[in-house]
């Protein structure tokens, strides 16, 4: 029996109980995620952002190198992750808004059973920037935890600025694409 898909199935079990219990409170009326406790800039001193090579849905490798020297961010989702569903549309708008100006926006999935349902999400919800195929190895190169979703706003440095984790509104979005522009 292989251990990857174990290690990440238990990876994602614990996204979802994160993505639900941050979903939960968003959905009561809780403050905006974009609060100190959910965002908060890379931890004190830079941090570089990792390299990875992963695979799009067509199974074409895509190395981190080719968003040297661009603004980038990176979001890890699940398709089975109400949090991460919810927000995605406003980071399609805001990617088309501002990809003339260079903007990369990287979706890296967390599904392991329901891959198969991913050209359809991308599909469905007009997911124009890159979505991957994420890995245990990745996730533990960022090293943010296990909630998702988690997205990393990278500038054009290759310097994680902002690590926000959970529910991330349109508006809380632009503002800190805004800031890597």
């Amino acid at each position: 029996m292989k251990k990857t898909p174990l290690i990440l199935g238990i990876v994602a079990a614990a996204a979802l109980a994160a993505g639900v219990v941050g979903y939960s409170v968003h959905r009561a009326g809780a403050p905006p995620r974009e609060d100190a406790s959910r965002s908060a800039p890379a931890s004190p001193g830079k941090r570089t952002a990792p390299p990875f090579s992963l695979a799009d849905i067509n199974g074409n490798r895509v190395d981190s190198s080719r968003f040297s020297g661009k603004p980038t961010v990176v979001n890890f989702f699940a398709t089975w992750c109400p949090p991460c569903r919810e927000e995605i549309p406003g980071f399609v708008a805001v990617y088309d808004k501002y990809k003339d100006r260079g903007l990369e926006v990287v979706g890296i999935s967390l599904d392991t059973d329901t891959r198969g349902n991913l050209p359809g999400f991308i599909m469905s919800n007009r997911i124009g920037y890159r979505v991957l195929l994420g890995d245990i190895a990745t996730v533990q190169a960022f090293g943010w935890g296990s909630g998702i979703p988690a997205t990393f706003f990278i500038g054009k440095d290759g310097e994680i600025r902002t690590v926000h984790v959970g529910f991330m509104d349109r508006d809380a979005f632009d503002r800190e694409v805004q800031k890597l522009l």
